[in-house]
């Protein structure tokens, strides 16, 4: 009779793992893509608000510099 009862809860605990193992992975995924979007945004504002003087060209998958 056990064995009976254990089919059904076995079944219903391979459900479960998988589902919930599916969106745990997909919650972690999108926290980090949003955390490195956020970090590039940052970073090229940063990079906007400097002033430098721009001597550098490229070529060829080069950068060479004007001076």
């Amino acid at each position: 009779m056990s064995f009976i009862l254990l089919i059904p809860f076995f079944i219903f605990l391979i459900a479960f793992i998988i589902f919930s193992k599916r969106d745990l992975y997909a919650h972690e995924h999108e926290a980090s893509f949003n955390e490195e979007i956020e970090n590039f945004n940052a970073n090229f504002k940063a990079l906007e608000n400097l002033e430098i003087k721009n001597n550098y060209h490229i070529n060829n998958n080069h950068i060479y510099n004007n001076e």
